[in-house]
């Protein structure tokens, strides 16, 4: 092989191997994202059983996630500490009424409508993953530039029978 062609063929693994490394990288970036992301929605709903008034939490609080295993135990390690608060995963609509708050992945939020007729004035919390709010979610998380903020809909958040402390709605984005 000449030296010539030895040397492109150098440069061409160079160049690869950088391309693969940069490609690892953002990908590693993104999980991390994706992470905190779970972790602050976790803090958000664990603040949301302290200012919102629970009727009939009487010593802890059950979070049900529609459908997706995976995130109920990410939601569970990032309230490991918090005693008081269990995560479960929760397969249908007619479930939620045995929690207090139900988490709405995207992979489930076609179930929405089905969800809120459901629990109507059961004093059941829906959260939903992704912006869902005008549809009927009384709470959705949104990405508002690199801050995860949450969205209350005020009407349907009544239609559930719960109150929100003042606290609260001064931070949420309202409709």
């Amino acid at each position: 092989m000449s030296k010539a062609k030895r040397n492109s063929v150098v440069r061409q693994v160079k160049i690869s191997s950088l391309v693969l490394l940069a490609v690892g990288l953002l990908c590693s970036l993104h999980v991390n994202a994706q992470i905190s992301t779970r972790k602050l929605e976790a803090i958000y709903l664990y603040n949301f059983t302290k200012y919102i008034n629970f009727p009939a939490a009487s010593g802890g609080y059950v979070i049900g996630v529609l459908q997706e295993k995976s995130i109920a135990n990410e939601l569970q390690g990032n309230l490991k500490n918090k005693s008081e608060i269990a995560v479960k995963t929760i397969s249908s609509p007619s479930e939620a009424k045995a929690c207090n708050i139900v988490y709405v992945p995207k992979s489930a939020s076609s179930q929405l409508a089905a969800l809120v007729s459901q629990i109507n004035d059961a004093g059941v919390l829906i959260v939903t993953e992704e912006d869902l709010a005008s549809e009927g979610a009384p709470v959705s998380f949104v990405v508002d530039g690199s801050k995860l903020r949450f969205k209350i809909n005020q009407l349907a958040l009544k239609k559930t029978g719960l109150q929100a402390s003042s606290s609260l709605l001064s931070l949420a984005i309202l409709i």
